[in-house]
């Protein structure tokens, strides 16, 4: 089993962890989902590296061991675009974007950003979220106000190995005993006997900006390489079948289904999304 690497590269102005597998060959990055991390990958990352591709995982800004914005910045989603064009350029390669929930959304933007420079694109779970009515505006930046100030008041809680996995269970009741030490292991860090979610605690605010699909669309329209969406067969978090539907014939997607995996097939079914990512991108590789 090939081992992964710790690297740190520059961009956007913030000190992002990658992991690293493999030395040479078509770059692919993967991209992890909301209050998660990097290790999300680890029983998928190997595989495809073992099959000829260099594959970096990345802890998102205010993520894993990636920097924290700094006092006065905010996580706008389209500060995740500009993290990947800085990161695109720091690897110097053209790069297959393998994004899970919230990264599939970053990464969708990026490839309708600049499409020179993906030559793949698969969606795990994540083709943002349902349209936001323009008149609840007002409302949400004033709850994400609210949220800015609760926060200033609130320290950084630490909580036990136990509260950690009770709350992981909570959230997603499917996930085995190994799923959730995994996120836990590598999503703390152990501070006399307790444990800290490396997260940024601004990630739990209510972001301010509304889902506008008109103008997401004009982005999906703007993506030029081959478009897989991979969703988990029981998964609870999904679109709105005609929502998803139109989007993915904006993209002009194929779609595959896999049994037995909720939202986070990467970690549920990871040996049957490895064979559907392989098999893509090989296609993929065919046409671009």
């Amino acid at each position: 089993m090939i081992t992964f690497r710790d690297r740190f590269v520059t961009a956007n102005r913030l000190r992002l962890h990658l992991l690293e597998w493999g030395e040479q060959g078509p770059v692919i990055l993967l991209l992890h989902g909301y209050l998660e991390h990097a290790h999300a990958w680890d029983w998928v990352a190997p595989h495809l590296a073992a099959a000829g591709y260099h594959v970096f995982a990345l802890d998102w800004r205010g993520h894993g061991d990636s920097e924290w914005i700094g006092a006065g910045g905010y996580y706008h989603f389209l500060d995740y675009v500009a993290d990947l064009a800085g990161l695109r350029r720091a690897l110097g390669e053209r790069v297959a974007l393998v994004g899970h929930s919230m990264g599939g959304g970053a990464a969708v933007l990026y490839a309708g950003t600049e499409p020179e420079h993906v030559w793949a694109f698969v969606s795990v779970e994540g083709l943002g979220m349902p349209d936001t009515d323009p008149a609840t505006t007002p409302t949400r930046v004033a709850d994400w106000l609210h949220d800015l100030r609760r926060h200033e008041r609130r320290p950084r809680m630490s909580v036990s190995y136990e509260a950690a996995m009770e709350r992981l269970r909570y959230r997603f009741p499917t996930f085995s005993q190994p799923i959730a030490h995994l996120l836990i292991e590598h999503g703390t860090r152990p501070v006399t006997g307790r444990l800290f979610w490396k997260f940024d605690p601004l990630h739990q605010t209510r972001a301010p900006q509304p889902v506008y699909v008109a103008q997401a669309r004009a982005f999906w329209r703007r993506v030029a390489c081959p478009v897989l969406y991979v969703e988990g067969g029981e998964s609870q978090l999904r679109l709105s079948e005609p929502d998803l539907a139109d989007r993915l014939a904006t993209l002009r997607a194929e779609r595959v289904s896999i049994p037995g995996a909720g939202h986070h097939p990467q970690l549920e079914q990871p040996a049957v999304l490895t064979r559907v990512l392989l098999d893509f991108l090989r296609r993929a590789r065919g046409t671009t």
